[in-house]
């Protein structure tokens, strides 16, 4: 594959502007054999343009180069939006809640138990975030490893990631902003059994944000675009659905704009 990566390159020059930068998507998608590319063109890190190309020209044909871009266009938005989603949650460390967790159980008292079993909660939500979103970049390290192209089965996965990772990010912020005076009386609690200086001091932050960050998480979960529903099966379905046509009319957009083809 990087080889052929190596070849679309070239071939990209020639449609490239004044001081622009090439910047080549690595995973391709196949029509008839052929594999298709989507090439950026940037500017100050800014996209100016987008191209569809293969590794050879006299492969080529048009009509797939134009059928190539919907997949390749929705595929890569799709996957950016996973990292904003995801990324952040997916990589706190898990002894943020393993050891305070460790430590909370070995005391009897009744908002430690409170505060115990609501974090235990978070905890399983977290980790489940965690495999998901682990999940969809494993799958495109073993594409890159084996050079195999992108296919319907990874633009579905990226359609489910994306609204699982919305899922449990609206259900992580919901179930912190109604236990968030559980939470508190966990503090003090911990303060109080002398257990609280036995964490880390990032740690003791990241409970301490939590609190704090009490308004701004309610604002989010205002803005969040999700139908609310008690059913979670039905909630995920309404969610995939949102982003089976995710970015549609800059797709459109992107696609009347192609430097090739053209």
């Amino acid at each position: 594959m990087e080889k052929e990566v190596h070849k679309v390159r070239s071939r990209a020059r020639r449609f490239k502007k004044l001081f622009e930068k090439i910047s080549i998507n690595a995973l391709p998608w196949e029509i008839d054999g052929i594999h298709y590319f989507m090439v950026n063109y940037l500017k100050f890190n800014k996209l100016q343009g987008t191209a569809i190309l293969s590794p050879k020209k006299r492969d080529e044909h048009p009509a797939s180069a134009w059928e190539a871009h919907s997949p390749l266009f929705q595929f890569y938005r799709l996957m950016n939006e996973i990292h904003v989603v995801g990324n952040r949650r997916a990589t706190i460390d898990p002894t943020y809640f393993e050891h305070p967790l460790s430590l909370s159980s070995e005391v009897e008292n009744s908002a430690l138990q409170e505060g115990h079993a609501f974090l235990t909660t978070l905890f399983h939500k977290q980790t489940q975030l965690k495999h998901v979103y682990a999940h969809f970049f494993g799958e495109l390290a073993k594409l890159r490893q084996d050079s195999k192209p992108l296919s319907q089965v990874h633009l579905d996965l990226a359609i489910t990631t994306i609204a699982e990772l919305e899922l449990y990010n609206y259900e992580i912020m919901k179930e912190t902003a109604k236990h968030i005076h559980v939470l508190k009386a966990w503090i003090s609690a911990m303060k109080q059994e002398k257990l609280w200086e036995e964490m880390s001091q990032n740690q003791r932050v990241f409970f301490q944000q939590m609190v704090q960050n009490e308004q701004k998480m309610k604002e989010q979960l205002k803005s969040l675009s999700i139908t609310h529903q008690a059913n979670r099966d039905k909630l995920l379905k309404s969610t995939k659905k949102k982003y089976t046509n995710f970015l549609k009319e800059e797709r459109i957009k992107d696609y009347a704009s192609l430097r090739s083809p053209r």
